[in-house]
């Protein structure tokens, strides 16, 4: 009898220009897997493609609502290209005690913070 292995995630084939665009957002650079050229495919596509491997967490963060998750990316991704100063003053009323609890300097841009830094922010968000 053969037994079925535990799935360890799944493999999705996507536009080569989405998944870089994947990759510069969540910094997953080790879950691209190759590109794959258009004349592999039968039609040719017009796109190039490449082929992306993400992997279930095991571990959560422990938050409430995700749409504080969301709430908190979306405040500090507005700002992008701005120091972390401003959305963090909107959130957290300058809560500099929070910045040194972290360990976040006020000098980072958001896309700087990982995500575990972004899911403590939520859940001190949470505590508010």
């Amino acid at each position: 009898m053969i037994k079925a292995k535990k799935s360890l995630g799944q493999n999705f084939l996507i536009d080569k220009n989405i998944i870089d665009r994947i990759i510069n957002i969540l910094s997953i650079t080790n879950n691209k897997i190759c590109d794959i050229s258009p004349e592999s495919f039968s039609p040719r596509p017009k796109i190039q493609s490449s082929l992306i491997h993400f992997t279930p967490k095991k571990n959560f963060a422990k938050i409430k609502d995700p749409l504080n998750l969301e709430k908190i990316t979306r405040i500090f991704f507005s700002h992008r290209r701005k120091m972390l100063k401003k959305p963090f003053n909107q959130i957290f009323n300058g809560n500099y005690d929070l910045l040194n609890k972290l360990n976040i300097g006020l000098n980072l841009r958001p896309q700087n913070l990982d995500f575990d830094t972004y899911y403590k922010l939520t859940m001190e968000y949470e505590k508010l």
